[in-house]
């Protein structure tokens, strides 16, 4: 429908019920526009981030085809994504229920319009059908447990009159007028891998949403920058029947506009493919921005739609993410895309947040004690996105960490970055279990990680078990590569039952050199980053002693594997499965061997739905007791047809680009600097099943990173090389 801008973070202006006085209007393009503009590594994670997305779309209509029966009852009925939410009202001192401090009712009102809208069931909307989605299975709760891990209700007021400018211009989103976006998130902002904030403002760019024309509210899409995301939003338009809160959230799960790409009523969007291009949504016709002169006409439009040469359709005039005043549906296509965003770092990381949870490992929260060390990434490393850890998951607790370009917005500007001190962090572990973790790297580069766990709990990592894993050279697949493996927590020597500090380094290859190797818990990182946890360890003997339990992807099929070292008094294992990490539904058993020497099990899962699988066993003693295992998760993934490999990186003088096709094909090699101008650009045609080499020119190159971009018959693979 629209240019092809990649995913956008989303400066978004919501509409309400039409006025002829107030006028929202939209302040997401000079914004996004900037961003791109100036910001090489947001536009580049935009750019990833779409490309995750439409693999996942691609895997869930893959799935469908194959077995549609099953998608209808697993992916429609079981699974329903519950998102915590907290709602920031960030007041000049007013009272509880004025016009910029709302109530609670007011608050909760808008909550529970919101889950109507997402339920399909608000009254006025269009029913299930081809035009709308209906259901779209997430639902919004307000959190329970603070960031503190004490009693919350979700709602967080404060007083923002001493953010400079707030109070009499609020949030400045496209003006000068107010507190910048970063100044207000940063004054109250909780933990966004566990809850998800919505910031209540006073005003947007000077103007609180009570007359004239104003920007009501804005979100960012997932995946770009964990300090950015988020909703903000007035205060006047927050509450029941108002269209900005769902209009956000569906920007906040990758929802564009409809009418993305066009200027104004005369400018039709490009559409020629509907998933590439436009708001990458096939079953919304592409439609112009209907204003003109800069004012927005709320109009639901009739007639000739003179971007399609057919008749207006109800999927984009009564669409939430339209600028019109007669909002009844999102559609089918809008569904399947922000489903696929839940399946993302981003959004998937609410499954293991404690912001619902009813328990808590342990009753109060002490910080483990402090790292005697603290590893540095070098200057070449910091913003280059050569590596680091984008996300990490140990044992069902998940995080969106973002890379060392993104933790610098948090204040974390030497690469390492302490979570340890946070009780919304803790990762609860067995002694004697297996702990599985899944980490993603950001490298297209072979990359090496190591976990230090600090089980003395004397800050120095020292001590001979508490290294508990390490793997030197680890062949990522592409930018973004998901790598899972587990470590075994010793059952004895250690301290239990109190938080103490676990430690991820993760760095290119040893491949890359002796220079490379994560020697120490100190060891600071030429390109990678440090990350520290608390984990606690609860004592107690287990059910069997469990060496493993894993998932691997075998074509189609998952497959689970686990071993036991011992067992005594077993009767089985129950292996569950879940979508959203949080609800798990029982798929299968396995009778227990109860041999002492222990056994190996395997089981296959040909019916499962969806890009993100969450698995864990149940096993169960003679007695009925039983033990659950940690999490596993299985990433679906769409096989690419050709394959890119980079060879010789980093490099000094020169590096090859091994380019392997199935069939007949036209590629173009590019290489950009970090600033996307093009150094080098090549055009070759492939032969059937033929593998070419390609050894750029590189003489002129400077050191540092480039991109390599790789476009066989129009689809684009990137990869990074670094010169030495």
């Amino acid at each position: 429908m629209k240019k092809n801008y990649f995913t956008t973070l989303t400066l978004l202006s919501c509409l309400i019920a039409g006025s002829s006085i107030a006028q929202p209007i939209c302040g997401f393009d000079g914004v996004h526009k900037h961003k791109l503009n100036t910001d090489p590594q947001y536009r580049k994670q935009i750019m990833e981030t779409e490309s995750q997305l439409q693999t996942i779309i691609k895997e869930q209509e893959s799935r469908k085809a194959a077995n549609p029966s099953t998608l209808r009852v697993e992916g429609t009925q079981a699974t329903l994504y519950t998102i915590p939410v907290v709602v920031h009202v960030i007041h000049t001192g007013g009272a509880v229920g004025t016009t910029y401090n709302p109530s609670d009712a007011q608050i909760t009102g808008a909550i529970s319009y919101l889950n109507q809208v997402f339920a399909g069931t608000y009254a006025g909307m269009e029913p299930t059908g081809s035009d709308a989605a209906g259901e779209i299975q997430v639902q919004f709760a307000l959190a329970t447990r603070g960031p503190n891990c004490t009693a919350t209700t979700g709602i967080d007021r404060v007083d923002g009159s001493s953010i400079t400018g707030y109070t009499a211009n609020g949030v400045n989103a496209s003006t000068a007028l107010g507190a910048s976006d970063a100044a207000v998130k940063n004054f109250c902002r909780w933990d966004p891998s566990s809850y998800y904030n919505i910031y209540v403002v006073n005003k947007i760019d000077g103007a609180d949403g009570t007359a004239g024309q104003f920007i009501a509210g804005y979100a960012y899409f997932p995946g770009v920058y964990p300090n950015l995301d988020g909703t903000v939003m007035l205060a006047t338009q927050f509450m029941t029947g108002r269209k900005t809160l769902p209009h956000e959230i569906g920007h906040a799960l990758n929802l564009y506009h409809p009418f993305e790409g066009s200027s104004d009523n005369t400018v039709c969007p490009t559409n020629t493919t509907c998933a590439s291009e436009g708001d990458r949504v096939c079953d919304t016709d592409p439609i112009s921005y209907n204003q003109s002169g800069g004012v927005v006409d709320f109009t639901c439009r009739t007639g000739t739609n003179t971007c399609t040469g057919t008749s207006y359709s109800i999927r984009t005039e009564r669409n939430f993410m339209n600028y019109t005043n007669c909002f009844t549906l999102f559609t089918p296509g809008q569904k399947t895309r922000m489903l696929a965003a839940m399946s993302l770092n981003s959004r998937s990381s609410y499954a293991t947040s404690y912001a619902l949870a009813t328990s808590y490992p342990g009753t109060t929260f002490t910080a483990p004690a402090a790292a005697t060390c603290s590893p540095v990434t070098a200057s070449a490393g910091l913003n280059s996105g050569t590596a680091g850890l984008a996300n990490v998951t140990i044992n069902n607790k998940a995080y969106n960490t973002g890379i060392t370009a993104n933790d610098n917005s948090f204040g974390y500007t030497t690469g390492y970055v302490d979570r340890a001190n946070s009780c919304t962090n803790l990762i609860s572990m067995a002694a004697g279990g297996t702990i599985p973790f899944t980490f993603t790297l950001h490298g297209a580069n072979r990359e090496q990680v190591r976990i230090y766990i600090d089980f003395n709990n004397d800050g120095d990592f020292a001590d001979a078990n508490e290294s508990v894993f390490h793997a030197t050279d680890i062949n990522n697949t592409g930018i973004n590569m998901t790598y899972s493996n587990s470590f075994t927590v010793p059952s004895t020597g250690i301290t239990t039952d109190a938080p103490l500090r676990l430690r991820v380094i993760e760095e290119v290859s040893t491949v890359y050199g002796g220079g490379f190797t994560i020697s120490s818990p100190c060891y600071n990182p030429t390109y990678g980053q440090a990350e520290d946890y608390p984990a606690f360890i609860i004592s107690g003997a287990l059910p069997v002693t469990l060496e493993y339990f894993k998932g691997e992807k075998v074509n189609k099929t998952n497959r689970l594997t686990w071993k036991t070292a011992s067992e005594q008094n077993a009767k089985e294992f129950v292996i569950e499965r879940s979508y959203n990490g949080n609800d798990f539904t029982q798929i299968g058993t396995t009778a227990a061997s109860n041999k002492a020497t222990g056994s190996s099990y395997a089981y296959n899962d040909n019916n499962y739905a969806g890009q993100v699988i969450y698995y864990r066993l149940k096993q169960v003693d003679q007695d009925g007791q039983y033990k659950h295992s940690g999490l596993v998760t299985i990433q679906s993934e769409t096989a690419r047809e050709s394959v890119v490999a980079i060879l010789n990186n980093p490099f000094t003088e020169k590096f090859d680009i091994s380019i392997s096709t199935p069939e007949q094909s036209k590629v173009v090699v590019n290489i950009l600097d970090v600033t996307g101008k093009l150094l080098y650009t090549k055009t070759v045609n492939t032969l059937t099943n033929s593998v070419m080499t390609v050894t750029p020119d590189t003489k002129t190159f400077v050191a540092g990173m480039y991109f390599v971009q790789v476009d066989i018959n129009g689809k684009k693979i990137v990869k990074k090389v670094i010169k030495k």
